[in-house]
């Protein structure tokens, strides 16, 4: 009777817990939901300017099976303004004709506007506070009109999702000249006064690619927004910084050419850097020693030329443009390798006292005392070299 009595009781339990328990009564079809994957943002007048770019189902579910069709997927820009960016998302919401997924999100990019109004830190504590905000998005600054990037098709058809702007890391492993940055690394670099907060430049190219002899707009890096010691950003074309990437520490391949007093002797493929920036301290004066060895490989064998003579004029074309990419840095206000965050990790206190908190540069054009470069040339190809 007890084991019979304890069933029921148990039934009635389980029947009482499945009508309080509440279903999926939110949920929405997936053909119900635009789903938002990258948001552009501009600041003009006073005013935010808010771009969403959403695709449906079936373009976001055709980056994953790779197919390609005769039909360009759709791709949708709603932008709306607003005194602040919620209230921007807010106006938005009033003609959105069905509800917005935010958590697939892949890119943010921010007009230059944005970036030269010191208005970085409002749009990320507007999105950092969004539920549906994520840490791992690309950002990006851009000096084109924020539609025309969001409105930018792939190739072949393809996915949206299948570029640059949604994905960097292919072309970037392909030439490694701008190193694509997460948001969270972005943030991070933001609020630490010793670091340089650094940003790819993104702009469509309108002259390498065409589609029947038509020209196809697609997305490249060109350059980038530095942040200014104690101000703003600024921007450095790729001409102007040409560099940069040569100490970066993930640097995967870049080309470089070997010649010397107008001669082009070949093109070497440099990358595996192994790069060490050791500061001096001597009183209150502070210089930097860096050192860099590059492995190589020979792709292009223009003009016969000894193995020597070839790491001669490519060490010294390295560090020619190493130091021309350091002294425009200079000029903007921009400490472009990050040697001053080397101070700080070895002597934080002369950091805050040279540099003011932060507030201003502690480099001159004589900051880096010794510049070595090593490179050798393991590899030269399927042929032998001449010479």
């Amino acid at each position: 009777m007890k084991r019979l009595m304890r069933r029921w009781l148990v039934g009635m339990l389980s029947l009482s817990l499945g009508l309080v328990t509440s279903g999926c009564w939110s949920a929405y079809e997936i053909q119900q939901v635009d789903y938002a994957k990258a948001i552009g943002i501009d600041y003009k007048d006073g005013i935010y300017h808010m771009y969403v770019q959403t695709m449906d189902f079936a373009s976001v579910a055709k980056s994953d099976s790779s197919t390609k069709t005769a039909d360009t997927p759709p791709v949708w820009v709603g932008h709306a303004t607003g005194k602040t960016l919620n209230l921007a998302v807010n106006e938005l919401f009033r003609s959105s004709q069905l509800h917005i997924a935010w958590g697939h999100v892949t890119a943010i990019v921010m007009a230059e506007s944005v970036l030269t109004s010191n208005h970085i830190k409002d749009v990320f504590d507007m999105l950092g506070r969004f539920p549906e905000s994520r840490y791992t998005t690309w950002v990006y600054g851009t000096r084109e009109p924020l539609e025309n990037i969001l409105s930018a098709t792939s190739i072949y058809n393809m996915s949206p999702l299948d570029s640059i702007l949604h994905n960097p890391l292919p072309s970037f492993l392909e030439e490694s000249l701008f190193p694509p940055v997460l948001s969270f690394k972005l943030i991070s670099t933001h609020n630490n006064a010793s670091t340089t907060t650094y940003l790819p430049c993104i702009t469509l190219n309108k002259e390498h690619w065409s589609q029947n002899k038509k020209n196809h707009e697609l997305f490249m890096i060109d350059g980038a927004f530095f942040e200014r010691t104690g101000v703003n950003f600024e921007y450095l074309p790729h001409s102007k910084i040409p560099g940069y990437h040569w100490l970066l520490k993930d640097m995967r391949r870049a080309p470089l050419i070997i010649e010397d007093e107008g001669t082009t002797y070949g093109v070497l493929s440099v990358g595996l850097p192994n790069i060490k920036i050791e500061p001096v301290v001597q009183g209150n004066e502070v210089r930097f020693n860096i050192d860099a060895k590059y492995l190589t490989a020979l792709y292009e064998y223009l003009t016969p030329i000894s193995y020597d003579e070839m790491v001669q004029f490519s060490e010294k074309t390295l560090k020619d443009q190493i130091m021309q990419t350091y002294r425009e840095g200079l000029q903007r206000g921009v400490d472009i390798y990050g040697l001053q965050e080397k101070l700080y990790r070895k002597n934080p206190k002369l950091w805050r006292k040279l540099s003011n908190n932060g507030s201003k540069m502690i480099l001159t054009e004589d900051s880096i005392q010794k510049l070595n470069i090593h490179i050798t040339i393991p590899y030269t190809g399927k042929f032998r070299r001449k010479v």
